[in-house]
């Protein structure tokens, strides 16, 4: 287990605590004014990918395929940082729209030390592979708060995500070029914990889970977060967390026939605004 994915469960397990330690307290002042009960929230974070893990295999027409690393055997970056869009709209007291967009370009060269066969191509030990795999994501998400106090937000998430991945990859010289595909709207559903620290710190937590079986495709998604934020004020904060997302899917799509196991951790930096 890496140093960051341990460091996250632990603030994991230390976040539940705190909210489930709080609840019956919490729970005698429904008078006052519940946290979080902004009625719009925009953040635009840097996500700063620290360690990522990618194995995959494509099969050719004849279901010949070899499983490999993209970091380890295509030279494929597993570091890399790009912006991520996250926003709701509380169009309800616990009824609330919520919305994310992300994009993750990685790229890889490397020389190869084993043969692989992808697809309908076939490269040998000594060829060079230069290859690109893009991640694109856009999340359209509803939230239930069943418990809204003065201190805790608790909800339950369900939405879908609208994914596309692409894996290219070619020799060095051009030739030999192709392309993998895999697209299509997922359900995601999940628990959201936010807890009010003081009136300027606040402890944020999100787990989703889907599981897949269907004629085209099989496998499971995860995606965890955990942050922390200041608030400046009614419009302004700054926050910084842990996240980790997933996947494994076997795939039967004529676009990819095969296995895509993608795992990414990393840090958040968030800035956001709000709108009461």
């Amino acid at each position: 287990m890496s140093c960051i994915e341990s460091r996250c469960n632990w603030l994991v397990r230390l976040t539940i605590g705190i909210v489930m330690t709080l609840l019956l307290p919490s729970a005698g002042s429904a008078a006052a004014q519940p946290a979080f009960a902004e009625k719009f929230v925009i953040r635009l974070s840097s996500y700063a990918i620290r360690d990522a893990d990618t194995d995959l295999t494509v099969l050719s027409s004849d279901q010949i395929g070899t499983g490999f690393s993209f970091v380890d055997d295509l030279g494929g970056d597993d570091q890399v940082t790009v912006p991520r869009l996250d926003g709701y709209f509380r169009f309800k007291d616990v009824h609330r729209i919520e919305i994310s967009k992300l994009r993750i370009e990685r790229d890889g060269r490397n020389l190869l030390a084993i043969d692989l066969d992808i697809g309908d191509q076939t490269y040998a030990v000594g060829d060079t592979v230069v290859s690109n795999i893009s991640y694109e994501v856009l999340k359209l998400g509803y939230a239930y708060s069943f418990y809204h106090s003065p201190q805790v937000e608790l909800a339950l998430t369900a939405g879908i995500n609208m994914t596309d991945y692409e894996f290219e990859y070619e020799r060095v010289d051009g030739s030999s070029a192709d392309t993998s595909k895999a697209s299509g709207p997922l359900p995601m559903f999940g628990v959201r914990m936010s807890y009010a620290i003081n009136r300027h710190w606040s402890l944020h937590y999100l787990s989703e889970v889907l599981f897949i079986d269907t004629s085209d495709a099989e496998g499971s998604f995860t995606n965890y977060e955990l942050d922390i934020r200041y608030r400046f004020n009614k419009r302004f904060m700054l926050g910084a967390g842990l996240t980790r997302f997933s996947f494994d899917i076997t795939s039967e799509d004529p676009d990819w026939r095969g296995r895509i196991a993608d795992t990414h951790r990393g840090i958040l930096i968030s800035a956001g605004y709000y709108l009461e």
